[in-house]
């Protein structure tokens, strides 16, 4: 074979490689995060998941990305995988986390996957990661730590309150009743219980029960702390209305002013499909206003 010949040869040979290369490159940049082992991202990085009060309120899930590195880390991509979770939870606006510092980043929860509540996903979450440093990028996962249950808790809450959903809407009304004024003032939440309507397609079996509602940091029973209520439940039932008569838990005025969740109430439920816990119902703006201002008057508040 002349040397003219054998040379084509391998220049032919070394571009159908790099085109094939290139393909698989570009098949990988546009597909979803590759599952790589933590040890391809830099050394140092560890991923936590958790919730404030107002992230529960607003339904977020805060991701903690911390560099215990030596260098700064650039989140090019970040992407929330757990089995409770559909997915679709995904940041990919750029962040830096300098070398011993950290980030919280804020995410709207995606639905939870309840599945038909035979079988419980574990409740665990792993962070892929697509990263630039200093020396080039990297891509590849962790598993975030979960140090006060928060996802089991978000789970457990979401799919409390689809079976809930399933059997009736419990509705906070619009405004607060009261009677009397001053210190003398008295004042009523008057819970709308209104169950679903009965069909053949309906699971006319399914109900639950509101054990209790609990007193909040504003606002408890007027009788003692919470309302205790055994009330059940049921699919085709008739609406029904629960009124709960409610006091100030304290008369400080800086109970008001640092108020985060004392006009959300908590239902103590448990489901006929065996699912139980508590499910918050939040005041709207004018029930919150009037709390407020009953709060107040009541405790003799300027």
């Amino acid at each position: 074979m002349s040397r003219a010949r054998l040379t084509r040869r391998l220049a032919t040979s070394v571009i159908a490689v790099f085109a094939v290369a290139s393909m698989a490159f570009g098949l990988s940049a546009c597909g979803p995060l590759a599952r790589i082992p933590a040890a391809e991202l830099p050394e140092g990085l560890s991923a936590r998941v958790q919730q404030g009060r107002l992230d529960i309120e607003a339904h977020r899930l805060v991701v903690r990305i911390e560099n215990g590195g030596d260098e700064p880390v650039t989140v090019e991509r970040l992407e929330v995988d757990s089995p409770t979770l559909a997915p679709g939870m995904v940041r990919s606006d750029p962040f830096e986390v300098g070398p011993g510092d950290a980030l919280q980043i804020r995410l709207p929860l995606s639905a939870s996957e309840c599945g038909d509540g035979s079988t419980v996903p574990d409740p665990e979450a792993t962070i892929l990661l697509e990263v630039a440093v200093p020396s080039g990028r990297a891509s590849g996962e962790l598993t975030a730590d979960d140090p006060h249950g928060t996802l089991a808790r978000v789970a457990n809450a979401d799919c409390l309150a689809e079976s809930v959903e399933r059997v009736a809407a419990i509705e906070m009304p619009e405004h607060l009743r009261t009677t009397g004024t001053g210190a003398e003032q008295r004042a009523f939440i008057d819970v709308e219980v209104v169950p679903a309507a009965s069909d053949a397609d309906a699971d006319a079996a399914g109900s639950f029960v509101i054990d209790r509602v609990y007193g909040t940091t504003l606002l408890n029973a007027e009788g003692g702390v919470d309302w205790p209520l055994g009330t059940e439940v049921a699919v085709g039932g008739d609406p029904l209305t629960i009124t709960l008569p409610v006091r100030p838990a304290r008369c400080d005025a800086h109970a008001i002013a640092d108020d985060k969740r004392g006009t959300i109430l908590p239902f103590e439920i448990r489901t006929a499909d065996g699912r139980e816990g508590r499910l918050d119902r939040s005041s709207g703006d004018a029930l919150k206003a009037e709390l407020y201002a009953y709060y107040g008057e009541r405790c003799g508040l300027e």
